[in-house]
């Protein structure tokens, strides 16, 4: 049976020296040799990074200028929508193409969609202009994810992660701050216009040093009924998130129309001889559970940390600017505990640190508990968050380098391109159960619902008594809820872990 290996013609991926199984390191991801790689992969993650923070620094003066402040949140959702398909559709155009020459088209794109968006004269132009551009950002980060995997040997893959964490986490910092500069001296053009020149950076740093293939390649299989469903499920998923709390009504339609084409996918995903992300690369062993793991390490973290702010403005009486800055802690952590794998021995197995960032998440959740129950010290909070943080950081990191080594280079794009997209739907999965904990505790204590949606929306507004301590019981039960799922997670790395151990012991004996 063909998983995805390579086509007709021994179609073979060209490396600058070193290959898959080299265990040698001519130097770091900073050296000669990968220097170029290294820059356009991180200038890549510094525009994903700095567009999802700075545009919606900008949403307010977007409306201002152009008006129809009923189409304001399509500005973001309209790239989240397209970038999250755009993830699965790169997965066969950079196996089949390669990844220098998908980064090529996918860059170009996303430079020119970025410029329409920055001359956009209208709103109804502007979220077009958003559609199109988030189809290039989805095609390009996946080619950064696959590109790892190509270009770097298994030795300086937890490197190149971290670096990529910690471009994120800087600017987790300094985004907001930039944009607020950028804001002041021009307006919300410039938030679009000072992408263009570092994606030409991206480009002229990758151009011709990313891997490549030998001959021109195949065409990429057309799965245009796969697509649609995913595309369903996308809309779906972006609808529950935007309706948790506003409509009950529209947001069990929502979740229904999810889990529907979900099942319509994975259906026509057994009968299609070439889907756009295969059924093995979601739940072959190991795949299944670094996808499951990290999918549900991300819904334990995210659901409560998305609406820490609201919990210090309302239940802690902080500022807007204090409470916003919360969400710091959690980010950083994260980045620490992509660092921390990376320093680990090339020896220690992937599994061992997914299990041990699984476990870390419990203890870090039940502090961050107990801070909610008893109102305890904030920085007790900060530092549950924290470690919780550095939880996610070492089963996302760990499990995806894991994942690469299980990966042969021809599956290289579709493997991580399933992957992403399980990322990016538990991480919208995870907003929309935290808000609908928010919400629904709320609107089931007190009815003061609309309140809270204005300090969501960014308003200085007074809420009652009540409300104060209906905002504190929903984060109280999420956080809960987000213990028993990160049992679960513990649960599925402790089975696959021991598999590999099995094998390992196993190949052992034999050898011996």
């Amino acid at each position: 049976m063909d998983f995805g290996g390579p086509p007709e013609g021994g179609r073979r991926l060209r490396r600058r020296k070193l290959t898959e199984h080299d265990t040698t390191s001519s130097g770091g991801i900073w050296s000669s040799r990968y220097l170029a790689i290294t820059v356009a992969n991180l200038t890549v993650v510094a525009i994903a990074a700095f567009d999802g923070l700075a545009v919606v620094a900008a949403l307010p003066s977007i409306a201002e200028d152009l008006g129809r402040i009923d189409l304001l949140p399509w500005v973001i959702t309209a790239y989240l929508a397209t970038s999250s398909v755009a993830v699965v559709i790169a997965g066969p155009v950079i196996d089949a193409i390669g990844v220098r020459r998908t980064f090529r088209i996918t860059g170009s794109w996303f430079c020119i969609a970025t410029g329409l968006a920055a001359i956009a004269p209208s709103m109804p132009l502007l979220i077009a202009a958003r559609l199109v551009q988030g189809l290039g950002g989805g095609l390009v980060i996946a080619v950064a994810l696959a590109s790892v995997g190509l270009a770097y040997p298994h030795s300086l893959r937890p490197s190149a992660f971290a670096a990529n964490s910690m471009v994120w986490g800087a600017l987790g910092f300094g985004g907001p701050a930039l944009a607020g500069v950028l804001l002041a001296i021009a307006d919300w053009r410039m938030v679009f216009g000072i992408q263009i020149p570092i994606t030409v950076v991206a480009l002229a740093m990758g151009w011709r040093s990313l891997p490549t293939i030998e001959g021109k390649g195949t065409r990429p299989d057309s799965d245009l009924v796969g697509v649609i469903w995913i595309a369903m499920l996308v809309a779906a998923s972006l609808v529950a998130v935007g309706e948790a709390g506003s409509s009950w009504l529209l947001l069990a339609v929502a979740v229904v129309a999810a889990l529907v084409a979900g099942a319509g996918y994975w259906r026509h995903a057994g009968r299609h001889r070439s889907p756009v992300v295969r059924r093995e690369h979601l739940r072959r062993a190991p795949l299944g559970a670094i996808h499951a793991s990290t999918g549900v390490v991300l819904i334990a973290g995210l659901a409560s940390d998305n609406y820490l702010p609201i919990y210090i403005q309302v239940v802690r009486a902080g500022s807007v600017g204090f409470a916003a800055f919360t969400l710091v802690f959690l980010t950083v952590g994260w980045t620490v505990g992509a660092l921390v794998f990376a320093r680990l021995p090339q020896q220690w197995p992937e599994s061992r640190t997914t299990l041990i960032g699984s476990v870390a998440m419990v203890p870090s959740l039940i502090v961050v508990l107990a801070t909610f129950m008893f109102e305890g010290p904030l920085w007790v909070l900060f530092v549950g968050y924290f470690a919780v943080g550095v939880s996610i950081g070492l089963v996302s990191t760990s499990g995806i380098t894991w994942m690469q080594r299980e990966t042969p280079d021809t599956e290289m794009g579709r493997v991580n391109a399933a992957h992403q997209f399980v990322r990016n739907l538990c991480i919208t999965y995870a907003v929309a159960i935290g808000g609908a904990f928010l919400i629904g505790v709320v609107d089931h204590r007190t009815g003061d619902v609309e309140s809270v949606r204005r300090i969501l929306a960014g308003d200085d507004t007074v809420v009652s008594g009540a409300t104060v301590d209906a905002v504190g019981e929903a984060l109280v039960l999420t956080v809960a809820s987000a213990l028993l799922v990160a049992l679960v997670a513990v649960v599925i790395v402790r089975r696959s872990h021991r598999r590999v151990t099995s094998s390992s012991n196993m190949t052992l004996q034999v050898g011996n």
